[in-house]
C-alpha cells in the first residue's frame, strides 16, 4: 500500500468523527457540506429520470448513458443466474451480429465426474435488438426475456449512483471514506448539491443527506488534510499516466487532449481548495506545467507523423 493510500485511509477513518463533533457547535463561515445517501427502490425508466433531472436543473450530460439492449440482456442474465445451483449461464458468442448466452445444466456423479448438457441458448440480435431462445418455453429463457424487456428502458441503482458521482465530481467533491459513499462538497457548490438532493429524493425511496460544515479549528484542519491528500493522489496518478504515455504513446489523440483537460481541472480544483481551506500542494503548478509540456510534445509528434 502506497504512502498516499495509507494517508488517505487514516484520514478517512477519523475525518467524519472529527467533523461530526463540530457540527453542533456554533461555527463561522460555511465551508461546505458532507453528503451521503441511500438508494432504495431506485430502478427507474429513462423518460422519468430525464424529467426528474430536468426538474432539478441538473446538466443532461451528467445523466447515465441511455440503457442499451446489450446491457439489458447482461443484467437480466446476471439476475437469472442467482439461485441456480445446478445450472450455469455462460457467454457463448459476442460479435457484431449477436450476443449469445447458453444455459448449461451441470450434473455431478457419484464417481466424482461432472457432465454438462446445454439446455438452450438466449440470443440477442444486435440489428433488431430482440431476444429469442432456440427452446421456446424454457423457464430461464422466459425469465431472462421478461427481465430484458423491463431493463431495456430502465436504469439500475448503479446507474443512478454513477450519475450522482458525476454531479459530485463536477462540484470538486472529496471522498471522506475509503470505499466511498461519504463526500465533502465545497461551499460554492451548495446550490448544486441541494438540487441533486431534490432530484435523488424523487427516485423511489432514496435519500440524500446534507450536513453543513462551518469553519472551526477541527473542521478546517480535517478538511484541509483530506483535500491535500486528494490533490496529491490525483497528481500522482496523472504523473504515472503521462510517464506511461512517454514509454508507449496512446493511439488516440483524444486520450492526450483529455489529459490536458484533466490538468486544468485539477489546477482549478486546487485553487478552490486553497480559497476555501487555505490548502497548498507543494510544486503542484510546476508539476502540472511539466506534464502539460510532455503531453504537448506527444501531440506535436502525432501531428507530424
Amino acid at each position: 500500500m502506497s504512502p498516499v493510500t495509507c494517508r488517505r485511509r487514516d484520514i478517512a477513518m477519523s475525518a467524519l468523527e472529527r467533523i461530526r463533533s463540530t457540527l453542533a457547535a456554533p461555527g463561522g463561515e460555511h465551508l461546505g457540506d458532507i453528503v451521503y445517501w441511500t438508494l432504495a427502490e431506485a430502478r427507474i425508466d429513462r423518460s422519468t429520470l430525464e424529467k426528474i433531472w430536468a426538474g432539478a436543473q441538473l446538466a443532461p450530460e451528467l445523466l447515465p448513458e441511455p440503457p442499451t439492449a446489450e446491457k439489458a440482456l447482461k443484467s437480466a442474465v446476471r439476475e437469472a443466474a442467482l439461485g441456480q445451483p445446478d445450472r450455469l449461464i455462460r457467454l457463448g458468442k459476442d460479435d457484431e451480429a449477436a450476443l449469445v448466452f447458453a444455459v448449461v445444466r451441470e450434473t455431478k456423479h457419484d464417481d466424482g465426474s461432472v457432465t454438462y448438457q446445454q439446455e438452450t441458448r438466449i440470443i440477442l440480435d444486435r440489428k433488431t435488438e430482440s431476444v429469442s431462445s432456440d427452446h421456446p418455453g424454457h423457464d430461464l429463457a422466459n425469465m431472462i426475456a421478461a427481465r430484458f424487456r423491463e431493463l431495456r428502458a430502465t436504469h439500475t441503482p448503479d446507474d443512478i449512483r454513477r450519475s450522482m458521482m458525476k454531479v459530485l465530481d463536477s462540484c470538486a467533491a472529496i471522498t471522506l471514506r475509503e470505499h466511498g459513499g461519504v463526500v465533502w462538497v465545497p461551499a460554492p457548490y451548495a446550490d448544486m448539491v441541494r438540487r441533486l438532493q431534490s432530484g435523488v429524493e424523487r427516485i423511489g425511496s432514496s435519500k440524500l443527506y446534507i450536513l453543513p460544515v462551518h469553519a472551526s479549528t477541527d473542521a478546517n484542519r480535517t478538511l484541509a488534510d483530506a483535500a491535500k491528500v486528494a490533490i496529491e493522489d490525483e497528481l500522482a496518478q496523472l504523473k504515472a499516466e503521462v510517464e506511461g504515455f512517454l514509454a508507449q504513446p496512446p493511439d488516440r489523440v483524444s486520450t492526450l487532449v483529455r489529459r490536458l483537460d484533466a490538468f486544468e481541472a485539477l489546477k482549478s480544483r486546487a485553487e478552490l481548495y486553497r480559497q476555501v481551506l487555505n490548502v497548498h500542494v507543494l510544486d503542484l503548478e510546476t508539476t502540472l506545467r511539466d506534464l502539460s509540456v510532455s503531453v504537448e510534445k506527444l501531440l506535436d509528434q502525432k501531428a507530424a507523423a
